[in-house]
Parts: C-alpha cells; sequence; structure tokens
C-alpha cells in the first residue's frame, strides 16, 4: 500500500517537544536517582574514576549525536516537504553507512587510548572504565541514524522509548555489575565503576534495539510514508553528495556541542589546581587542601549542576523539534510560518525558563538537601550548594534560550551562527573562571559565574540575531516581561511557603509545599496576564483548551 508524503500528516513541534520532554524529564529523573545510590554502591574512590572516564566518553560521543541527528532531521523534512519520500530515504541509508564508520573509528580510538587518557588524568585504574564505555560510542551512533530519520518524519515516540530505556537498563545493568563486583573485590573500587560502566554500554544496545524495532512496526503499520514517487531527475543525488550535506550541516554543529564538553574537561583541571593551590597558600597542607578542592568541586559538579541542567530537558526537546517545523517551511518558502514559529518557540522557552530560574534561586539549598544525603547532613555543603545557586541559578534562563533559538537558526539555515556566539562564551567563561578564582575571593562561585556568563553571551547573542533574521513581529511584552513578572511574584510566593514551613520545623515538606504553590502561583498569574496570542495556537496542540485556559479569542 502506497501512501504520499503529502498526505503524511505533521505533528504539531510542540506536540513533538512535549513527547521528548516527558521522556527527557523521565530520563533526567532517572539519572538523577541513579548517581545518588551509585556513589553508596561503589563509594567515593570508585566515583572518582567514573567521573575521569565520563568526560571523555561524553566528548566523542558529541561526533555521532551532536549535529548528525540534526542535520538528518532537517535534509529528510525538506525531501518530504517536497513529496520526495524516495529522497527521503537515501538521506538515511546515507546517515547510516556514514555513522557506521564514525561509531567504529571512535569505539577503537577510546578502548586503545584508554591506558594513556587514565594516567594523563592522575587515575590509570580508571582505564577499566574507558574500555567498558568504548563500545556504547559505536552503539548510539547507529541510533543517531535512525533518531535523527523518525525525528524528521516528525515521529518523536521512537526517541522517547529508545531514551527511556536506555536509562532503565543502565540502572538495573549498572546497579547489579556495581554491586556484585565490589562485593567480590572490596579492595578494587575501580572494577566496580567499570561495571556500572558497561551497564551504560548495555543499556545503549538495548536502546538502538527498541528503535530498530519501532522503525519497522511504523513501516509495516504504513505510519511512515513509504511512497514510490520518484523524484524529479535533477534532484536525484548520489550518497556521496548526500553525505557533503549532511556533514556541512552537522560539523559546525558539532563543533558548537563539543564546546560545552571540552569546556567541563577545563573545570575538572582548572578548578582543582585552582582551589587546591589557594588552600595550601592558605596554610592547609597538601592533603588537606585537595580534599577541600575535591569537595567544592562534587557540589557543585554532582549535586548544583544537574538541578540546573534539569529544566533543559524541556527546551532541548522544544528545539529538536523545531528544526524540521523550521525547515519544511523554510524549503516551501512560508515566512510568516517561520516567523509565527519562531515567536512561539522564544515565547515558550521563556516561559519554562524563567520560573524555573527563579524557583532555583529560592529553593536551591533546600531541594539539594532534600535529593542528596551528603548535602542534607553536612552544613557545610549546604551553604556552599545554596550559595552555588544563587549565581548558577540565573544560567538556567539563558541556556533555555540558547538551546530554543539554536533550533530555529539551524531550521533556517544558519547553523554556523550559534557556534559562533556559543564559542565566545566558552572563551569568556574559561577566562573569566580562572581570573575569578585565582584573583579574588569568590573560590567555587567564580566558577558558578563563569558558566552564567557563557550562557548569557550565548542566549543574547542568538536572540537579536532571531530577532533581525526572521523580521518577526515580537511583543516583548508577551515574550519576556510577562514570563519575568509572573516568575517574581512565584518566587516571593516559594520564599514565603519554605520559611514557614522552616520556622515550624518542616523544611522538606515545606521544599515539596514550596515547589507545588510555586507552580500554581505562576500559572495563575500567567492566566490572569494571558501572554499567548491567537497566532500562537497555530503552533500548540490542545489550542482549544490552551485558548480556553489562558482567555485567547
Amino acid at each position: 500500500m502506497e501512501e504520499s508524503a503529502k498526505g503524511y500528516k505533521k505533528p504539531s513541534f510542540v506536540q513533538g517537544a512535549a513527547i521528548l520532554g516527558l521522556a527527557g524529564l523521565l530520563v533526567k529523573i532517572i539519572g538523577a536517582v541513579y548517581r545518588i545510590p551509585l556513589a553508596n554502591i561503589v563509594g567515593q574512590e570508585g566515583m572518582k574514576y567514573y567521573e575521569v572516564a565520563y568526560p571523555y566518553y561524553s566528548w566523542l560521543l558529541v561526533i555521532s549525536s551532536a549535529g548528525l541527528p540534526t542535520a538528518i532531521s532537517k535534509l529528510v523534512s525538506e525531501r518530504v516537504a517536497l513529496g520526495d519520500v524516495v529522497g527521503a530515504k537515501r538521506v538515511f541509508r546515507s546517515a547510516i553507512r556514514l555513522l557506521f564508520f564514525i561509531g567504529a573509528v571512535t569505539t577503537v580510538l577510546l578502548f586503545i587510548a584508554s591506558g594513556g587518557i587514565a594516567s594523563l588524568s592522575g587515575a590509570a585504574a580508571a582505564r577499566y572504565s574507558l574500555m567498558a564505555l568504548s563500545p556504547a560510542l559505536f552503539f548510539v551512533s547507529i541510533m543517531c541514524a535512525y533518531r535523527g530519520y523518525l525525528q524528521g518524519m516528525q515521529c518523536m515516540t521512537g526517541t522517547a522509548l529508545s531514551q527511556v530505556t536506555e536509562q532503565v537498563i543502565k540502572l538495573a545493568v549498572g546497579f547489579s555489575l556495581a554491586a556484585i563486583l565490589i562485593k567480590r573485590h572490596p579492595d578494587r573500587p575501580e572494577l566496580a565503576a567499570m561495571g556500572a560502566l558497561i551497564g551504560v554500554s548495555v543499556s545503549e544496545l538495548a536502546a538502538l534495539g527498541v528503535i530498530v524495532g519501532y522503525y519497522f512496526i511504523r513501516l509495516r503499520r504504513g505510519t511512515l510514508p513509504v511512497t514510490t514517487i520518484r523524484p524529479v531527475e535533477h534532484e536525484q543525488q548520489r550518497y556521496t553528495d548526500i553525505t557533503k550535506k549532511l556533514l556541512l550541516i552537522a560539523i559546525p554543529i558539532t563543533i558548537g556541542a563539543s564546546i560545552m564538553p571540552v569546556t567541563g574537561i577545563a573545570d575538572s583541571i582548572f578548578i582543582m589546581n585552582i582551589l587546591t593551590g589557594r588552600g595550601i597558600a592558605s596554610g592547609l597542607g597538601a592533603e588537606a587542601a585537595a580534599t577541600a578542592a575535591g569537595k567544592a568541586y562534587t557540589v557543585l559538579r554532582s549535586y548544583v549542576t544537574p538541578l540546573i541542567n534539569m529544566p533543559a530537558v524541556l527546551t532541548l526537546a522544544l528545539s529538536m523539534s523545531l528544526v524540521p517545523a523550521i525547515s519544511q517551511a523554510v524549503t516551501r518558502r512560508e515566512r510568516r510560518t517561520v516567523n509565527s514559529a519562531s515567536r512561539t518557540g522564544l515565547k515558550l522557552a521563556m516561559f519554562i525558563g524563567a520560573p524555573c530560574a527563579a524557583g532555583l534561586f529560592v529553593l536551591g539549598g533546600p531541594i539539594t538537601a532534600l535529593l542528596y544525603g551528603a548535602v542534607r547532613s553536612d552544613e557545610g555543603n549546604f551553604i556552599q550548594a545554596t550559595q552555588i545557586m544563587y549565581f548558577a541559578s540565573i544560567g538556567v534562563l539563558f541556556l533555555s534560550l540558547v538551546q530554543t533559538l539554536t533550533g530555529i537558526i539551524q531550521g533556517i539555515g544558519k547553523p554556523r551562527v550559534p557556534v559562533y556566539f556559543l564559542a565566545v562564551g566558552g572563551v569568556v567563561k574559561i577566562v573569566s573562571m580562572i581570573i575569578l578564582m585565582r584573583f579574588t575571593h569568590l573560590g567555587i562561585l567564580g566558577a558558578a559565574i563563569s558558566t552564567v556568563l557563557c550562557y548569557a553571551i550565548a542566549g543574547i547573542g542568538d536572540t537579536i540575531y532571531v530577532i533581525k533574521k526572521t523580521g518577526m513581529n515580537l511583543s516583548y511584552s508577551d515574550t519576556f516581561f510577562k514570563p519575568i513578572v509572573s516568575s517574581v511574584l512565584m518566587g516571593l510566593a516559594v520564599f514565603l511557603v519554605y520559611r514557614l514551613a522552616f520556622a515550624m520545623g518542616h523544611p522538606s515538606i515545606g521544599t515539596i509545599a514550596a515547589i507545588i504553590v510555586g507552580v500554581a502561583v505562576y500559572l495563575g498569574v500567567m492566566i490572569l496576564l494571558h501572554p499567548f496570542s491567537p497566532s500562537d495556537l497555530e503552533f500548540i496542540p490542545k489550542s482549544r483548551l490552551v485558548a480556553k485556559l489562558f482567555r485567547i479569542k
């Protein structure tokens, strides 16, 4: 049975974002839960090997998982918009070949170089963890081809299912192997860390199986366009030409995506060295200074950063769904659709980012204490986490803008622009971090401030570019003023509820109650201000309900 691509119904990009957002939120929750008991199983020494290995894996993973799925999604959506499903399949086949090669090369590279990397990081036994992670690079590479193709078809469920599967298997297998190995070899925590990371490789294999199965199920059911319409002769392209197109789109995105992993590696080098040096200069012994530096680094990277990144799940999903939606509109030369989708995307980024930033500013310390026993039981950790969160929370708003606007800019065919802004932000981050930590008394707070500066430069630059490039008719009141005002009022309500519960001796209950009250207050104020316009409804699912809720006529 044949089905025309023109008859293929395209879901709303916000509907796609909702699917990925819910899956991403579940993934982040599982990830947060995973790291807490894992640290209890493998111990502090075991987590050191885990943390040494993971940044290098993440850096290599960017090659296959950052730019190429977006490039595949963009080219596939363009072919479908033109009714050329045969061309879309050719893009997919080219992507499979390219990603197979990338996955094989990165897997072998990480495995062979594991000993050298571990020694360079000052933890030679971490080579076992690096070896355990190397197969995951191959599995993820193949999986990214399927994710990009399905997202280009606006089928987000496959990606969501594979993400959830990945986390569940990682938790089950990683915990089991880590617990078995630490029990059998209690004096070798590096083996327990290796077991946990074998769970990562197994989970990626399982996730690959899920998305491949989903793809073939959709084909058999006829819910993907499988028409045999032949493309116009001059539009037929060789696989080498398609591969070149994929790389031209993917390379700038990949470079941009590499910036943050590279700065993360720089964090681990500079923060530890600078804090240890300052500790020694202040009269601490070398061992005590290193211990204090390690505690501060752990508070920033293990307790605060995961919370800062959690709201970004929703805006990242929004960005992933924006790319094919805007790409199709650009291909069809529908300027009004491009402008409207961009305006709605920017508005939703503020709708998500502003309240999350305000909530973490007020409740950052109590939330970390609620989630992490090491913060709850150590007053020094709690104070430090709270202080860091005061600065880091501001970055949530800018990170929301960066991720959403990157999707918009990629969709309009300018993938290099976000890279430039993020590269400038990355340089500013590293330079400002060194200056603030070495030449002021801010200490670890200087690292948090430098990250905010990075996202601020990139977010503001992207916003100005999108507004000028699309020429959108933007309501600054609806887009910026109303979410910020609603977030400030929400923050005041959250503060009062928490302080009242804290005074009554119930900080944990107060934290949960404050979050619930905050959500209600924010939505209530936004409903009174009704920031959405009739044109936004075109891109928002359940438009009748939204129109009624926000009194849109």
